[in-house]
């Protein structure tokens, strides 16, 4: 019986520190998706993957600002 406990508590352990391992990707915002932030970002990550989903974040943040933002236009006066 003892050497399952032990097995289990090794792979939980493994499992653990493999979880802790794993990078983060910053949330994407103004000052992280523009100029030399974005680049330091992208060279600090290790993984190609993490790299690929931090660049889809913030193409994704752009292309919802570019939604949003609009500009007000007065209509032209009624000719009734």
């Amino acid at each position: 019986m003892k050497p399952i406990v032990q097995i289990s508590a090794a792979i939980i352990l493994a499992c653990s520190v493999s979880a802790n391992a794993d990078e983060k990707v910053p949330a994407p915002n103004e000052k992280n998706c523009s100029g030399s932030t974005y680049e330091q970002i992208l060279a600090s990550l290790s993984k190609e993957s993490d790299r690929n989903e931090f660049v889809h974040y913030c193409e994704g943040f752009h292309q919802a600002r570019k939604h949003t933002e609009w500009k007000f236009e007065k209509s032209p006066p009624d000719d009734f």
